[in-house]
């Protein structure tokens, strides 16, 4: 008998985003998540013009659906290139794409950037994709456990994304599927809150995808998300004449772009906010949490506030002083004229221009550590990636061991002011 899909969308701002960064759309042949980075260049501009780019590929493929999921993302590329172009306001910003077109038999698969996509065969769930992060590529040497990278304190920092650069490398790949199986599409605002254990027991218990795309953004919200939230669920059935669906789900910052032909009653109902949340430009909170922490302990007295003092004074973040790479102890946020942090540590020779994109607007943001030694870590791990971006030919540098297993280079990397030597 042969096979369909049914799908479904949903998306939310979380709890502490003021805006949806995330876009996503599922319909007749294609299931897409992308999230959009970039701070004050637009990620939500981004990952838009990913999504409507993606949605051409929208139909039954003719020839190779790899091709033709390959083709849509690389105009989406394009598209954010020309974007970016026209208003330099919004260089650098990039979004992730994660992509499933179905043929009626198969499913290709095109990835790039963090956002993941599972599939759920018989009760039991597998991921399908591999993050574009530098953790991953930490685990995928052995030198953490998957468990450490949920904790990280780079756990965001993406290496491969969209940006208008080219040329691109996503990876690509045919997925075989049966009646039965569920596929999950998701941003990381569900994975790096809601474990891959829970999101298993959600995709299996529920009734419809429609039921297990909402569960899983409710989960994600009672756990705090502190990121936008974006699950979008396909499943594989046997074809029975019923299933004529056409209509499509756009979510996120993608159904911005279309006009709203349900106006709601209210400004606040909670479904208009869900689907088409208002675009803001992605403003950082990590302070958030712990500045009302802060506001309440100082509410109850001096004693709470000596407390709460000391707790700020062990939190640490790697930021940025003068151009240079730097530690800062205490949080990123002030009460009044009181500042929350200072400046800890310039090791030197790290300079932020000298960075790859991706981690320089992360450091830009500026990245959480638990403790000094995170931090201290960050630092090494951002110096190792600036130097081998800016390694010269092979014959012309040095190669040398800093002692604790990673591979340093010499001083000479054309970059000034750059020190790698260990």
């Amino acid at each position: 008998m042969p096979l369909t899909l049914r799908y479904a969308a949903r998306s939310d701002v979380g709890l502490v985003r003021e805006g949806n960064e995330d876009s996503g759309y599922a319909g007749p042949y294609l299931l897409a998540v992308a999230d959009g980075m970039g701070g004050h260049a637009a990620g939500e501009v981004a990952s838009r013009a990913a999504i409507d780019e993606l949605v051409n590929a929208d139909q039954l493929p003719d020839g190779d659906p790899i091709d033709v999921l390959s083709a849509a993302v690389s105009a989406a590329n394009g598209r954010i290139d020309d974007m970016a172009r026209a208003d330099p306001s919004r260089a650098g910003m990039g979004t992730t794409s994660t992509a499933l077109l179905w043929n009626g038999v198969q499913l290709a698969l095109g990835h790039i950037g963090d956002s993941r996509a599972y599939l759920l065969r018989d009760g039991s769930l597998t991921q399908i994709t591999r993050d574009h992060t530098f953790v991953q590529s930490l685990v995928d040497d052995g030198r953490i456990t998957p468990e450490d990278a949920r904790e990280h304190p780079a756990r965001s920092v993406v290496t491969k994304v969209l940006q208008g650069l080219s040329p691109i490398h996503p990876d690509y790949s045919i997925i075989d599927v049966q009646a039965g199986d569920r596929l999950l599409i998701c941003s990381d605002g569900l994975s790096d809150v809601v474990t891959d254990q829970e999101i298993e027991a959600a995709l299996a218990r529920a009734h419809t995808v429609d039921d297990a795309a909402g569960q899983l953004v409710a989960m994600a919200l009672d756990s705090g998300a502190p990121d936008n939230v974006t699950a979008v669920v396909g499943e594989i059935v046997e074809a029975d004449g019923t299933d004529t669906a056409t209509e499509s789900y756009v979510v996120g910052s993608a159904a911005e772009s279309l006009e709203d032909a349900q106006p709601s009653e209210s400004p606040h109902d909670a479904e208009t906010m869900r689907y088409a949340p208002r675009a803001r430009r992605r403003r950082r909170r990590r302070w958030l949490r712990p500045a009302i922490a802060v506001a309440a302990v100082m509410a109850v007295g001096w004693a709470g506030l000596t407390f709460a003092n000391g707790w700020v004074r062990d939190q640490y973040y790697v930021g940025v002083s003068n151009g240079q790479v730097a530690i800062y102890q205490g949080v990123r946020h002030e009460l009044g004229p009181v500042h929350l942090s200072e400046l800890y540590a310039v090791p030197g020779g790290l300079p932020l221009d000298a960075l790859p994109t991706v981690y320089r607007h992360e450091v830009g943001a500026t990245i959480a550590a638990s403790d000094l030694s995170d931090a201290e870590q960050v630092i090494d791990t951002l110096r190792l990636r600036a130097c081998r971006a800016h390694q010269r030919e092979a014959s012309e540098t040095t190669e040398t061991d800093n002692g604790d297993g990673d591979e340093w280079l010499g001083d000479e990397v054309g970059f000034p002011g750059l020190l790698c030597a260990g």
